[in-house]
């Protein structure tokens, strides 16, 4: 493999959008890309949308793989105010 194909499929593995993220103390959350008819069934006006009761981040799949991620930390971050919320009323996550 020469080195332009190298530096290719590197950087496609480190923009790929991951199947699942895991939060301290074992709170796992999905992560699924939809079509755009799927997205738009939850929300026609959203590209990324967090599930608090399935734990589940939605991606709409057609956008660029940049914008996927920079709606994943979005979402990522609605889920870490689901996680502290969650644990810390279990005490779990308090200072």
């Amino acid at each position: 493999m020469g080195t332009m194909a190298g530096i290719v499929k590197e950087k496609r593995t480190l923009l790929r959008i991951p199947g699942r993220v895991v939060l301290p103390f074992g709170y796992r959350i999905s992560v699924r890309q939809l079509t755009d008819a799927e997205m738009d069934k939850r929300d026609e006006n959203a590209d990324g949308i967090w599930d608090d009761g399935t734990k589940t981040i939605y991606i709409r799949k057609r956008l660029p793989v940049t914008r996927q991620r920079y709606i994943l930390a979005h979402e990522l971050g609605h889920a870490w105010l689901d996680w502290q919320h969650r644990y810390m009323d279990d005490g779990k996550a308090s200072t």
